[in-house]
């Protein structure tokens, strides 16, 4: 019993030593493995850290790899050309509570890119920069209109000399300034004519106005038989009602001097200014049949994945953060091709007679 005792004790260390050895092994196993990928790692690394030298962000050299060779300077080319060819005065109607909260991430964001930008309030705020301020009437959303005409007055009196077109937007709008020029490129200032989102009031095929939301650009010889005809004829245009939709009243007043509200929408047929937030047009189940929207609009609405211009002018509803967003993805982003002329790709030049409005399409509006 002794030796059996002693031969079970024997291979029970044997097994230990055995479990001991397998443990050490699988132990230098770990080791090798772990030092293996350290190596590969820092090999990786020192072939990263040569790679990265050329790179836009180290500050040695300034060298934007991803940017296709040209697309900046013609990009550039484009836009400072059409900055010269296409003045834009962008007024933004405000009040003093949402200086802070609105206007400043205007002048911040879309609002730098435009050929002057004024702000319409009733106090002023040397950080907005230029102001429009007026006090006549009172400083409440329910009489805009008459802080619309007579903002239109002053700012078409002092700076229509150095101004082609004059964009008014809310202070929860952003724009695409580029695109608008762009646009803009083919039509004469001289002409009588402006562009937003068509709107029918109260469904009315025979009158047309733009929603005053995302904003219009209206011509200077839009602007000036406004102030010049309009407002002093009064035949037609209704100054002393405070009360009426700045909208509406402007649409009336433009109609009754002869002032046509143009399409301004894509070879698409798709709009290029937006009553709301994209999002709201990208998805159409957050918008149903009997929403005003669809009874109102001029030409056939649409919202589908696919019903966004591909150059939007214009949106409304915006956060101060989306705008920041906007701001980052329409300037910093590169997604398109870009020709290698400017001058390729610009629209052909319109004369007044080439202008054409066509009839409402909107399958909706049954009256």
């Amino acid at each position: 019993p002794n030796c059996i005792a002693k031969m079970s004790e024997q291979r029970g260390n044997l097994k230990q030593i055995e479990q001991k050895k397998s443990l050490r092994l699988y132990r230098r196993l770990a080791f090798v493995t772990i030092e293996i990928a350290l190596i590969a790692a820092f090999l990786s690394y020192r072939h990263n850290i040569t790679s990265l030298e050329q790179l836009s962000w180290l500050p040695e050299e300034k060298v934007n790899v991803e940017t296709p060779e040209n697309a900046t300077q013609n990009n550039t080319d484009l836009a400072e050309l059409l900055y010269k060819e296409v003045r834009i005065l962008c007024w933004v109607m405000t009040t003093p509570k949402n200086h802070r909260t609105r206007a400043i991430h205007i002048k911040r964001t879309w609002g730098k890119h435009c050929n002057r930008l004024l702000f319409v309030t009733s106090e002023d705020d040397e950080e907005l920069g230029e102001t429009v301020v007026i006090n006549e009437v009172e400083d409440k959303y329910e009489v805009l209109w008459p802080k619309m005409r007579i903002a239109f007055e002053r700012i078409y009196e002092k700076y229509a000399n150095e101004t082609d077109w004059f964009f008014k937007a809310d202070d929860d709008a952003y724009a695409y300034i580029e695109n608008m020029r762009y646009f803009l490129y083919a039509y004469s200032p001289e002409m009588p004519i402006y562009f937003g989102y068509n709107l029918l009031y109260g469904g009315r095929k025979d009158e047309v106005y733009m929603s005053g939301g995302s904003g219009f650009v209206s011509s200077r010889e839009a602007v000036r038989l406004f102030v010049e005809s309009a407002i002093v004829n009064k035949s037609g245009c209704d100054i002393n009602n405070h009360y009426i939709p700045d909208d509406v009243a402007i649409g009336e007043c433009f109609r009754a001097v002869g002032v046509i509200a143009g399409d301004s929408r894509d070879v698409h047929g798709e709009a290029r200014f937006y009553l709301f937030a994209p999002f709201m047009v990208l998805m159409p189940e957050l918008i149903n049949e009997p929403f005003w929207y669809f009874n109102y609009s001029f030409y056939n609405p649409r919202s589908c994945k696919d019903c966004l211009a591909k150059y939007p002018m214009a949106f409304h509803y915006i956060s101060p953060a989306d705008m920041y967003l906007f701001e980052f993805f329409g300037y910093e982003f590169w997604t398109i091709d870009l020709p290698t002329e400017p001058e390729e790709v610009l629209p052909k030049k319109l004369s007044w007679d080439d202008v054409v409005v066509l009839e409402t399409d909107n399958i909706w509006n049954t009256s």
